[in-house]
């Protein structure tokens, strides 16, 4: 990922470069990835599209979790504690029971 430097910050996309700001900075990546339509229907991207649902499935639990625990979340300062607790959540949802027989099946 590059690192803007200088005078000149920049947000928004020239070409295939994206420009942004995050907390780390001013950064710039390249734009990628396949379009919607081939996402939504080539049969290459199934399992694609099963991970895609599975993430989903993690950020709404993680999500009403936030929700039931606002009051204690207000008094924190970290940023970055949203993403631990979806990947918590990956880990719960890969743990169920179901979910292993269903993923042996395919």
């Amino acid at each position: 990922m590059a690192r803007q430097s200088g005078i000149i910050k920049l947000k928004g996309t020239i070409g295939d470069i994206i420009f942004y700001k995050s907390k780390d900075g001013y950064l710039a990546r390249k734009k990628g990835g396949v379009d919607k339509e081939r996402f939504h229907n080539d049969p290459k991207f199934q399992r694609t599209r099963e991970n895609a649902a599975e993430f989903a499935r993690a950020g709404k639990a993680s999500k009403a979790l936030c929700t039931a625990i606002r009051p204690v979340l207000n008094k924190t300062q970290d940023s970055r504690m949203i993403s631990r607790l979806v990947k918590s959540m990956m880990q719960v949802i890969k743990a169920d029971r179901v979910y292993l027989q269903n993923t042996l099946h395919r």
